[in-house]
């Protein structure tokens, strides 16, 4: 049941629900937008290094893992999907301000670790409301999402903008401030409620031991954990190899509106090649992506290779959403959502990203090729998926 979904759907209530919806990918991936490609650029401004922000970045996924279920599981008991956004938002925000006061890595740790608790279960949440409404109405989720991928585009090019005439310092600000918009965003979703879905770990354990289930993640944690070289390290790479903050804003902007076009047209995009053909798709283009992005700092070869994001995430990201969407029922669908979001990404990414830090320091962009092994192993996981699931429910 969605409490939000009036007896007789209309082209107006559709339209108000389609953009405020967007409204929480906008301001989500605006945050995203300066987060990504500029955080490590205002840690090394505080005197981090590769290891020091590696190693960050693996604590506050660790920090997913431990809470993204429960709280996940806390929302499908109750059904609800919009409070525990503005609660986990709040507290995001409150949290951040810390990193003012650090001084050392052992708090810098501790506060990534808080932040990520809090911050992690934010998007899997928003999705779970995302897809119950667009499913509910006359809404393609492919449509909604894209907003998110615009917003990080122009804030990708106005962070790298800001750089070029502010201190690193101005990173956390807007970070800040994006936070606090997001929690008012929050304020306008749908009161969207679900049946509620009591707490039953061997339910939960049954899901996440599921051998489909299973080796839907490992494929999607292959493929997005193999741009984690790109996302940790990407703009201090460049930077070293001499290209200004506005060209590098303008590099990342270029693979999100490669994204968006795909996002555009992602419904028929997955319903003409099917969830394991879209993995399979990212898979090949991860193995060109990151060889090229191993032995090139030429700028029209970035430019170039950058619009493979579209496929590399992009075509990953919507088979993955498609898949719970089609294999996991509505009732248990946030729990699907943070086991992916927490087990699938933050294990595989805590597992690799420290091992990043001494590779980057010593080979540089030669850490890409290991990038490059993990796009193959998750064309052969996708490879499985095509021959073992027949495209039905898994669960009760």
């Amino acid at each position: 049941m969605v409490s939000s979904v009036p007896p007789q759907n209309t082209a107006q209530s559709d339209l108000s629900v389609g953009v405020r919806l967007s409204l929480f990918y906008i301001f989500f991936f605006i945050n995203a937008g300066v987060y990504m490609p500029f955080w490590p650029v205002w840690l090394e401004s505080r005197g981090l290094g590769p290891v020091e922000i590696s190693l960050l970045f693996a604590v506050g996924r660790f920090a997913r893992v431990i809470s993204s279920p429960l709280i996940a599981a806390m929302a499908d008991r109750r059904g609800d999907r919009r409070r525990p956004l503005l609660l986990l938002n709040g507290i995001t925000a409150l949290l951040f301000i810390l990193y003012l006061f650090c001084d050392s890595v052992w708090q810098y740790a501790a506060v990534a670790a808080a932040v990520g608790a809090a911050w992690g279960t934010i998007m899997p949440l928003g999705d779970s409301l995302a897809i119950v409404n667009t499913q509910a109405r006359n809404i393609q989720y492919g449509r909604v999402r894209l907003w998110g991928s615009i917003s990080f585009i122009l804030a990708t090019v106005a962070g790298g903008k800001m750089l070029e005439a502010l201190p690193e310092a101005a990173i956390f600000w807007v970070l800040l401030v994006s936070f606090v918009s997001l929690f008012l965003v929050c304020l306008v979703l749908p009161d969207t409620r679900v049946e509620p879905a009591p707490i039953r770990m061997s339910g939960v354990w049954r899901l996440f031991t599921h051998p489909l289930f299973a080796l839907f993640m490992l494929c999607s944690a292959l493929l997005q954990t193999s741009h984690l070289v790109v996302y940790i390290f990407g703009t201090l790479h460049w930077r070293a190899a001499g290209i200004s903050d506005g060209t590098i804003g303008l590099l990342w902007a270029t693979g999100v509106i490669a994204e968006v076009l795909l996002f555009a047209v992602g419904a028929r995009f997955v319903a003409r090649l099917g969830i394991s053909w879209l993995f399979g798709l990212a898979a090949l283009a991860g193995i060109v992506r990151w060889t090229i992005l191993a032995e090139s700092s030429s700028l029209p070869v970035l430019f170039l290779i950058q619009t493979l994001h579209a496929l590399t995430f992009g075509a990953a990201h919507l088979a993955a959403m498609a898949f719970i969407a089609r294999a996991i029922p509505n009732r248990l669908s946030a729990t699907a959502q943070s086991l992916h979001g927490s087990v699938a990404l933050s294990v595989a990414g805590a597992v690799v990203a420290p091992l990043l830090g001494p590779l980057y320091e010593e080979y540089g962009g030669g850490a890409f090729h290991v990038m490059t092994i993990l796009s193959a192993l998750g064309g052969l996981c996708a490879i499985l998926l095509q021959r073992r699931w027949n495209g039905g429910t898994i669960v009760d």
